[in-house]
């Protein structure tokens, strides 16, 4: 897969990941949000778009993923929108780097739709973010997916786990999806407890726990659902101690770089 968005900068700003800084002034990178404008549910307008990179900005991220809903946005779309954000942004003053992604909603033809051009990976790498419907059974066929993905190698990532009913009833059903290799995301608005105390309690299992590798804002806008995330950081550190949160921001860097993930053993999960 082609690589379009890896820039020298974008890189310095990703490796810059990796250094010995303190915990709480690590550069993060936030792999799922909506920040492109007019294209979904997300952005209304450039101004909209600016303000929500300015907040993440102000939040110590480095690398944002733009990452529209497929059913929303068509893939061709989205690199040239990222490629104009860019420049609005670097003409605001601001110094958070955008590549591109989408968010692409469970069916069984996702692979089809990926060859065929119509998905997008994670900065043009090896992952992909995959979203569940939020209403629903859990999909009998995800692990058959994954098992297609893997074939064209591509690796999926869960997006916003402990918003799915099934997980917060049941969060071992994630086992399975790990073991194949899926790292699951968490929404950071969730862990704050802004969207429902199920989500929550879901969202703080899966930290715990060793179920959850990556942070996200899921951001939509500038006000309600920005682009936030050291708080996260703070309370992923709490629930499972400052390495497993570096861990998980680390995880986010590689994703975006394209490299392979080793995710860890979960812990203290009781039997199925």
């Amino acid at each position: 897969m082609s690589s379009w968005m890896r820039t020298q900068g974008e890189e310095r700003e990703i490796a810059a990941l990796q250094s010995d800084q303190p915990f709480n002034r690590l550069p993060l990178v936030d792999l799922h949000t909506h920040v492109l404008p007019g294209v979904d549910d997300g952005a209304r307008d450039d101004e909209e778009s600016l303000r929500m990179l300015r907040i993440a900005e102000e939040e110590g991220i480095a690398v944002v993923a733009a990452t529209p809903h497929a059913h929303r946005c068509r893939a061709d779309r989205v690199v040239p929108a990222v490629e104009r954000l860019n420049a609005r942004a670097r003409d605001a003053g601001l110094g958070v780097h955008v590549i591109p992604g989408i968010e692409a909603r469970y069916t069984t033809g996702l692979p089809d739709r990926l060859a065929a051009g119509e998905l997008l990976t994670l900065n043009g790498g090896r992952h992909l973010l995959l979203e569940l419907y939020l209403s629903g059974p859990w999909p009998g066929s995800l692990l058959d997916t994954i098992a297609a993905f893997h074939a064209m190698d591509v690796r999926p990532v869960l997006a916003h786990a402990e918003r799915y009913p099934d997980v917060q009833r049941d969060p071992a059903l994630v086992l399975d999806v790990i073991a194949a290799g899926v790292p699951v995301q968490i929404n950071a608005e969730s862990l704050a407890g802004r969207v429902g105390k199920g989500a929550q309690a879901a969202a703080e299992y899966l930290i715990a726990h060793h179920m959850a590798h990556l942070l996200a804002s899921d951001a939509h806008d500038a006000r309600a659902h920005a682009p936030r995330l050291r708080s996260a950081f703070d309370r992923a550190a709490e629930l499972a101690g400052e390495d497993y949160a570096r861990f998980m921001v680390a995880t986010a860097a590689s994703i975006a770089r394209g490299e392979p993930l080793t995710l860890p053993e979960p812990v203290d999960t009781p039997g199925r």
